[in-house]
């Protein structure tokens, strides 16, 4: 969050703010991706064993585990950005309103 707020401070003109919100948007959408990627896979490895295509084991646990604690730290990541997103639109809007 801090580095968030550094980068928002550093900005002085407008094309460097939507440099950033571009920036931030590719972020947005790869973590997306990736949430998306991941839970198609714990969701697999979840239902596998269920169907008798994969045996439980400590390996298995261990991977389901570990997306769904990646998909956490991926909304934990994407709250930041959109945080940033908000302020890097009023930081926009004001220098706007500065060349008007």
């Amino acid at each position: 969050m801090l580095e968030s707020i550094k980068n928002i401070e550093n900005i002085q003109t407008k094309e460097q703010a939507i440099a950033r919100l571009k920036e931030i948007k590719s972020q947005t959408r790869k973590l997306e991706i990736a949430v998306i990627a991941i839970g198609l896979i714990a969701l697999g490895l979840i239902i596998l064993p269920f169907t008798g295509i994969l045996s439980v084991n400590l390996l298995l646990i261990l991977a389901i585990i570990g997306g769904i604690l990646l998909i956490v730290k991926a909304f934990k990541d994407g709250g930041v950005l959109e945080t940033e997103q908000v302020f890097l639109k009023i930081v926009l809007s004001n220098l706007e309103k500065q060349e008007k």
